[in-house]
């Protein structure tokens, strides 16, 4: 939830909620691991659903929708190892026949808009782009309202460029269908680049706006025709992480909050003059306190005026707009 707040307080229009297995909305003890956490101001937001079962899949959309998710995403691209394993996201785009009885489940199962979110095959064989095909026109012959398509095959996972081709002749295919492109998205210029190689309608930026969510504030300056703002004082990345951090403790609990938190530390201290060293602050990082700390020495937390609580296990910050 603290990821989708502050991304969208930099000017993304629609974000995803971090996918989430279909059993673990339907075990109510899952709690914040499936998806029941959403900010008053967090809309509109896409459940993004991962399985292989379509009756559970549909059940799960169910819920989610009665949750207030705005839109259902079903992923069949997650690269994992572990979810391919257990046949479950890009192993999928292999698997044609589960994959749009899944899709038929999920569209039936709720009123708001479906989309699928796939990559270009489980691998670059003509058999494997054939059934990329065939699940996609099924989902549009079905009703989903859009796709996003990463650039790259499941067997590629992250590795090598991603190749946007295919995302041109989605559009082409299907001009009714909202197509959202992604992969190798790492700067407003990117996704400019994107929009005007392949006609399609947005754009879904996933590690790049991890490593710099500033990359949304950047993408509007441009598509404004305006000039880039300049990069993102201290200030402003303190008052950032310390949002994100605060609504992390609301929903995990300040020890597993604290351990999310270094992920998003290590990928942002590339942005501080004294990168290596808060990479090493960060990845040690497990306490309240030790963020406390960390963001005393870096950010210069009395420079903004940041009122920190002592109780580790109800840490808040007192910058304006933090509730």
């Amino acid at each position: 939830m603290g990821m989708r707040v502050v991304c969208r307080s930099l000017g993304a229009c629609l974000t995803r909620n971090e996918v989430v297995l279909d059993r673990f909305v339907l075990d109510c003890r899952k709690g914040a691991r499936g998806g029941r956490f959403l900010d008053d101001g967090d809309h509109p937001v896409a459940a993004q659903l991962l399985g292989n079962d379509p009756e559970t899949i549909g059940q799960a959309a169910a819920l989610m929708e009665s949750f207030g998710y705005d839109l259902l995403d079903i992923n069949f691209g997650c690269p994992v190892k572990k979810v391919l394993g257990r046949c479950r996201g890009g192993f999928l785009l292999g698997e044609p026949e589960t994959a749009i009885a899944m899709i038929d489940r999920v569209r039936n199962a709720v009123r708001v808009p479906v989309t699928v979110k796939m990559r270009l095959g489980t691998d670059e064989t003509p058999e494997s782009e054939d059934r990329f095909w065939r699940i996609l026109e099924a989902g549009v012959g079905l009703g989903i309202a859009g796709v996003v398509v990463h650039g790259r095959t499941v067997e590629q996972r992250y590795e090598g460029s991603a190749k946007w081709e295919r995302l041109r002749e989605v559009k082409r295919r299907f001009p009714n269908l909202v197509v959202w492109g992604s992969g190798d998205l790492y700067t407003a210029h990117d996704c400019m680049r994107m929009l005007d190689e392949t006609g399609i309608d947005g754009v879904t930026v996933a590690r790049g706006a991890i490593n710099n969510p500033w990359v949304f504030r950047d993408c509007l300056a441009l598509w404004r025709g305006e000039p880039l703002p300049p990069p993102p004082t201290l200030a402003e990345q303190g008052a950032l992480m310390d949002r994100q951090y605060e609504l992390a403790i609301r929903q995990y609990g300040p020890e597993k909050a604290s351990r999310q938190m270094r992920k998003f530390g290590i990928k942002r201290a590339g942005l501080h003059p004294r990168g290596g060293e808060i990479r090493e602050r960060f990845v040690k990082l497990s306490t309240p306190a030790e963020y406390r700390a960390l963001r005393d020495e870096f950010y210069s937390s009395n420079e903004l005026g940041v009122a920190v609580g002592q109780d580790d296990g109800a840490w808040s910050c007192g910058i304006e707009g933090c509730g």
